[in-house]
């Protein structure tokens, strides 16, 4: 399957290259023949327009224009669409590296290692096959689960129990065979079918031939394995919590993604082959928070996504409207007792345009505003993306005596343990 390929970062403008005298594509702007163009269209409209693209017209060109979900779209067209994050990034391969990077904090993904991030040249999708081709070799040094399947049949011998009533319709006139059920220990079981269809289905991707090859030698281990005839009865066979079939989690997460019954976003209907798309205010938010969690000197107590305080206290006996920081730090044994709160934002800052406020959005201060009052915090702490016109922290503000907040920039180009450092001095 020969896929066209389109790279473009979150918030990138995609438009038709008929409307156009030279059109040159850049990392935020790509230019697409009609047929492309409209294809991706018809998924805006069908499924995700609020949430991924935004359709717009301007002097009477067309243009789609991406948002903040980042990862692969595949369309039944084959075209593939790959956005990748906006940030201090020059380059797709830089945006990727930070992706993949980000992407190992959450549990799904811990299979992500620094050897992956090493083939970030690779397309997102290559390099995904690449973590599930990786996790099967783990699988099979462990060696491929075998269970008892039931078999019925002739065969020209007794095994089991003779299936009496099934032997008299079938062989009433012979007597060479025997119609009889017994139990198997076989590789062909559920688990082994996914698997082997998911290879099969992989392989019909056009990938490099390193890829490749390493696809047809996986699929040599499953002869004796029959594909599935039907994934979905298959995939709730698989799900058995055993010691034995605990090694199978990660390679049959990766499979689901790959059969397409995993999505993150609401499409449907014939326009998708492949959707694996992460909400990047979601994935900036856990990157910095594990950090929190893994380097914060044992001085702190780190708490994420706290859910203790209220910003009503009462009303008609009960606490209202939740405040839930980021990432709350606690000193041990301080009196009075210190607190940080810190919250991420994924946007844009510009430092260069401080009468518009560096695009820092107003309510994000009544919201930090807020949560100093009712965490009696005087240290609040405003962490946005680094980006060409972000590198450096803005100056102080001051809410009032004893309550400042500091804006500052998280370049994710870097070692998180080095960024966390300047955020903590």
């Amino acid at each position: 399957m020969i896929c066209m390929s389109i790279v473009i970062s979150e918030f990138g403008s995609i438009k038709k290259a008929s409307d156009y005298e030279l059109p040159q594509d850049s990392f935020s702007e790509v230019f697409v023949s009609d047929k492309i163009f409209n294809s991706i269209k018809d998924i805006a409209f069908a499924y995700a327009n609020d949430l991924l693209f935004t359709f717009s017209v301007q002097k009477g060109k067309e243009q789609i224009k991406v948002k903040n979900y980042v990862g692969v779209i595949q369309t039944a067209d084959n075209v593939q669409i790959e956005i990748l994050p906006k940030s201090t990034a020059s380059s797709s391969k830089e945006a990727r590296k930070i992706l993949l990077k980000m992407l190992q904090r959450f549990h799904s993904y811990q299979s992500l290692s620094h050897a992956h991030l090493a083939i970030s040249h690779l397309p997102l999708f290559e390099i995904f096959v690449r973590v599930f081709l990786d996790e099967l070799d783990k699988l099979f040094i462990l060696g491929l689960g075998r269970n008892y399947e039931k078999i019925e049949g002739n065969e020209v011998y007794v095994k089991g129990k003779v299936l009496v009533n099934e032997n008299i319709r079938q062989n009433l006139f012979r007597t060479d065979t025997v119609f009889i059920s017994y139990d198997a220990f076989l590789h062909d079981i559920a688990q082994n079918r996914i698997l082997k269809t998911c290879l099969q289905h992989l392989d019909t991707y056009t990938f490099t031939s390193h890829t490749k090859r390493r696809i047809w030698q996986c699929l040599s281990v499953f002869e004796e394995v029959s594909s599935c005839k039907n994934i979905y009865d298959d995939l709730m066979k698989s799900q058995v919590n055993t010691p034995i079939f605990e090694r199978y989690d990660k390679v049959l997460h990766w499979s689901k993604i790959f059969l397409n019954h995993q999505s993150f976003l609401p499409f449907a209907g014939n326009h998708l082959q492949i959707a694996l798309l992460f909400p990047m205010e979601a994935l900036f938010e856990n990157y910095v928070g594990k950090l929190f969690q893994k380097y914060t000197s044992d001085d702190f107590i780190v708490r994420l996504q706290d859910r203790e305080k209220h910003l009503i206290d009462k009303h008609i006996e009960k606490s209202r409207f939740r405040l839930i920081p980021d990432i709350v730090l606690e000193k041990i044994n301080s009196t009075p007792k210190e607190v940080l709160i810190f919250d991420t934002k994924w946007k844009l800052i510009d430092n260069s345009r401080p009468k518009q406020n560096y695009s820092i959005e107003q309510t994000d201060l009544y919201q930090m505003y807020a949560y100093g009052k009712k965490y009696g915090s005087q240290k609040l702490f405003l962490i946005y993306p680094a980006n060409e016109d972000f590198m450096n922290p803005l100056e102080v503000f001051d809410y009032e005596d004893h309550m400042t907040l500091r804006v500052l920039p998280f370049n994710l180009l870097n070692d998180g343990e080095e960024e966390l450092r300047k955020i903590m001095l």
